[in-house]
């Protein structure tokens, strides 16, 4: 149960993440300026798909490695003008579940000393 939610906010995060570049980018920009935006800052993040998916406890370790650094510049958007802030705030929440999960998922199966 904890690996098919962990799959479907992780899942969120990257929607939201890559629709938020497109839905906020300017109107006279290119679409494949945002796209190449697109894939630098989400590239890493779509790296960890094969963690989220077979529930390897080291990739999730990995990923949440990772999701420090999204947390950092998604914290940095909040200081933007609402239409950003908004979105930062769904990022921001996402990115902990997702964070939250991974923990719990590679904690379960371990036992205490």
């Amino acid at each position: 149960m904890i690996l098919n939610l962990l799959r479907v906010s992780y899942a969120l995060l990257l929607l939201v993440g890559v629709t938020g570049l497109f839905s906020l980018a300017p109107p006279d920009t290119h679409s494949i300026s945002t796209l190449i935006i697109a894939l630098v800052l989400y590239v890493p993040l779509l790296i960890m798909a094969p963690a989220v998916i077979s529930g390897n406890k080291r990739q999730n370790t990995w990923l949440c490695f990772l999701l420090l650094f999204y947390f950092c510049g998604y914290a940095v958007q909040l200081l933007d003008p609402p239409p950003v802030r908004t979105l930062a705030i769904a990022k921001i929440t996402l990115t902990i579940v997702v964070f939250v999960l991974a923990a719990v998922q590679i904690r379960q199966g371990q036992h205490a000393d």
